[in-house]
């Protein structure tokens, strides 16, 4: 037997590492998926090499036991160094009125609503292999219903449900109580900025996290898994356990438009704020500032709209702090359902890094998408890296977008428009600029340029002769390496044969 041969565990940190890394698949480094736990069983050596890779994210929300997690894995010496993204969601506990009477029936409201949408998509996708258990859970899904239905109805007009009643009525008060006792956590939790201290903390103990999100559409905490999950005995404490998730946007969009109660003689207006946290993105951002380990090269947004007390612009030591945070970027994406000078005012601080490769604005609001790179401390700023521009849903000026391709001395790799209006000129400006800014004199074309836009038939209208003068033919460039897809996004077809144009889907030579 050689004795010199090296075993496993005779190794270097370094190159089990290596190893493990190349055993692993990306999902799982990213993840911390199966493939991560089961290197964690083989042996006490593989399970700390194995641990930076557990947990590769991590989310966190406006109550105590969420930051303490998040304490608790940056001061873990293993697991906090493989830290790389950390999520701040923005759902929340408010929505409900102070009032108990009032705050109950609109509790027992939404909660009914969410219930019955999970049981109709737990019986569509059971509808061929139902099962006995599976029959038994949808009947006390119905009982815990028909319950709720009860205790929120007007008296006259009450029946009395099949299921237990007195324990529905136990289970809510017990709940409900909990989610306003939440609701005050988060309020107290808002006024004392402690999102933006704990994230500060954590970035202090890991310096590897590069990747900072804002999400108004998940959920944070411990939540049961789905009805497919549960058995007959533990369903109703399942279901219960999940009224304490905090609401997303989109549970808020739907309590904003449930029925207006009526009792006592009074109307309560049915009007909630859809964005209750997005204050805490510019107060994150600016504690993230004072950090000087923190290096992040990717900002996500995803909410709703951004809101602030306070506007940015009138607190100049905010904008100096989020400009620090963000001055090492290489990536923003924002995704925003309506627009707001908070938003404007924050892409105009965070744009500011001369390191950004990539920028992504999606805004169903018609927000215009470039302007806020051109303002202020951005204005100057040298894109010399930055090679994918995409914009969604946005407006944007000929102007303003010569100005920002003017920042940009090399040619871009990939452009996106989709869904945008241009005001203030015309696309014939446009493609011009964005033909000239992708085209490379080696006549390499690494990606297409893919406009996605709803184009008028009328031949006299500006954006339909712009097509159909640019993508034809032009004798000053190469026909043959680049493509440019443009892709209808209303009923309307430009380049339909009967109107004696191209086929929808063809491909246009530049």
């Amino acid at each position: 037997m050689d004795h010199n041969r090296a075993t496993l565990s005779g190794l270097p940190n370094e190159l089990l590492s290596m190893i493990i890394e190349e055993l692993v698949d990306e999902t799982s480094k990213h993840s911390g998926g199966p493939a991560i736990k089961a290197c964690r069983l083989v042996s006490r050596l593989l399970c700390e090499v194995s641990s930076c890779w557990l947990v590769p994210s991590v989310q966190v929300g406006h109550s105590n036991a969420s930051l303490a997690r998040l304490d608790a894995i940056s001061r873990h010496p293993l697991i906090g160094r493989g830290v790389r993204t950390i999520e701040v969601v923005l759902s929340s506990y408010s929505g409900f009125s102070s009032d108990d009477l009032g705050g109950k029936r609109d509790f027992i409201k939404l909660q009914h609503q969410i219930l019955a949408n999970r049981a109709k998509i737990f019986e569509v996708g059971k509808i061929i292999t139902m099962t006995e258990k599976d029959s038994a859970i949808l009947r006390k899904v119905h009982e815990v219903l028909g319950c709720w239905h009860y205790i929120h109805q007007e008296p006259r007009i009450r029946r009395q449900p099949q299921g237990d009643l007195a324990l529905a009525r136990v289970y809510v008060d017990r709940y409900y109580g909990e989610f306003q006792r939440l609701a005050r956590e988060e309020q107290l939790l808002l006024r004392q900025g402690a999102m933006g201290t704990a994230v500060a903390e954590a970035l202090r103990r890991m310096p590897g996290v590069s990747r900072l999100k804002f999400d108004d559409t998940c959920h944070y905490g411990v939540r049961r898994r789905g009805l497919a999950w549960e058995t007959v005995e533990t369903v109703v404490d399942g279901i219960y356990e999940n009224t304490l998730l905090p609401l997303t946007r989109r549970d808020l969009e739907a309590r904003a438009l449930l029925p207006v109660d009526i009792f006592a003689g009074n109307q309560r207006a049915s009007s909630y704020n859809t964005c209750p946290l997005s204050e805490t993105i510019p107060c994150v951002l600016a504690a993230v500032g004072g950090v000087d380990q923190a290096e992040l090269r990717s900002l996500v947004v995803n909410v709703d709209r951004i809101t602030s007390n306070v506007p940015l612009g009138e607190i100049p030591d905010l904008q100096q702090r989020v400009r620090a945070a963000t001055r090492s970027l290489t990536g923003i994406s924002m995704k925003e359902k309506r627009g707001s000078e908070g938003t404007r005012h924050l892409l105009s601080l965070c744009g500011t890094s001369p390191d950004l490769k990539a920028y992504s604005v999606i805004l169903e609001s018609g927000l215009y998408a470039l302007d806020p790179l051109l303002e202020g401390p951005g204005s100057n700023v040298r894109r010399k890296d930055l090679t994918v521009i995409q914009v969604k849903g946005a407006s944007i000026t000929a102007s303003s977008l010569k100005q920002f391709l003017d920042t940009i001395p090399d040619v871009l790799d990939r452009v996106e428009l989709v869904g945008v209006q241009v005001t203030r000129g015309s696309w014939r400006e446009v493609l011009d600029m964005l033909r000239e800014k992708t085209y490379r004199k080696t006549k390499e074309w690494p990606h297409p340029v893919r406009i996605s836009q709803a184009i008028s038939p009328d031949p006299e209208h500006d954006l339909h002769s712009t097509f159909e003068g640019v993508f034809q033919s032009d004798a000053t460039w190469e026909p043959s390496d680049a493509d440019v897809y443009v892709m209808r996004q209303t009923q309307v077809n430009p380049f339909s044969p009967e109107a004696g144009k191209f086929p929808l889907g063809s491909t246009f030579k530049w």
